[in-house]
């Protein structure tokens, strides 16, 4: 077989399986596995397709076939031009996040001596991108799930984020462990997701951990747990930032306004909606 001919029977496979945006899967994982993008396939793409690579991807795409996320089959995924460790057991990182991590690194750049905890951190997208374009930050990455501990930690040694550190910790009863008044910045991509939804989502985020999605009856449980046990931690003058649903930019307001925070302000993702809510400790 050509790399053309893989290219189009992997796509109609997917297409068959009625997989959304079959073309765009397709063509990753021919560059995944065949380090061919779409400027080389239309260059070299009547040349012999090798066939231990051409094995690999027809396994891959039996995998996407079933709804497995495509950042699980590959095993790897870029975040704000880092790349980050992902499988089972931790939250794929999304470029909705993006909104979050761009706005936290502008907060803190060129700040000395700063510090910050990313809580839920998971992946550790957020914190490693912290860490890497802020270097005179001191951050810790704070995480309950031992599954996404572990990709945490690997993803910190793949990015040689030596200000980096992965804490094992429950963000609803930690907070005791830290003095007050210590981070400059707390930021958080917390479980959002209403528990009665997570049964309904698309085929894909079935395979991500269920408490990873979960924000408890009406999705907004950690953002006050967050808020209410961890703004002391915060120095007057610091930054509170969540990411958020939807629907989730006024409750969530409303909550950092009850806990005494001023400046609240949101930003849109690229759909338009409100995806973050910062703001400042008096």
């Amino acid at each position: 077989m050509t790399l053309n001919d893989v290219y189009r029977k992997g796509e109609e496979m997917l297409l068959n399986a009625h997989i959304p945006d079959a073309d765009v899967d397709a063509a990753y994982l021919m560059e995944h596995f065949f380090g061919c993008d779409r400027a080389r396939l239309i260059i070299h793409g009547d040349e012999n397709a090798d066939d231990a690579f051409t094995e690999k991807f027809f396994s891959a795409i039996e995998e996407r076939k079933t709804g497995k996320p495509l950042q699980y089959i590959a095993g790897i995924w870029n975040f704000m031009g880092y790349d980050f460790y992902v499988g089972k057991g931790v939250l794929i990182p999304r470029d909705d996040t993006e909104i979050l991590a761009e706005e936290v690194c502008s907060y803190l750049y060129g700040k000395k001596d700063v510090k910050a905890i990313d809580l839920c951190s998971g992946s550790g997208a957020i914190a490693v991108t912290l860490g890497k374009i802020c270097p005179d930050c001191t951050v810790e990455a704070l995480e309950y799930s031992k599954d996404a501990l572990e990709y945490l930690k690997k993803n910190i040694a793949l990015n040689d984020a030596k200000n980096v550190t992965a804490v094992y910790g429950d963000v609803t009863v930690c907070c005791g462990e830290y003095d007050d008044g210590i981070f400059d910045l707390i930021v958080s991509n917390p479980p959002y997701i209403e528990s009665d939804e997570i049964d309904t989502l698309q085929q894909e985020l079935q395979f991500e951990p269920r408490m990873a999605l979960d924000g408890g009856q009406d999705g907004l449980y950690f953002y006050r747990i967050i808020t209410e046990k961890w703004h002391s931690k915060l120095k007057c003058g610091g930054m509170l930032a969540f990411e958020v649903g939807e629907r989730q930019s006024v409750p969530v307001s409303e909550i950092l306004e009850k806990h005494g925070f001023e400046k609240i302000y949101t930003k849109k993702d690229l759909h338009g909606y409100n995806r973050i809510v910062c703001g400042i400790k008096k």
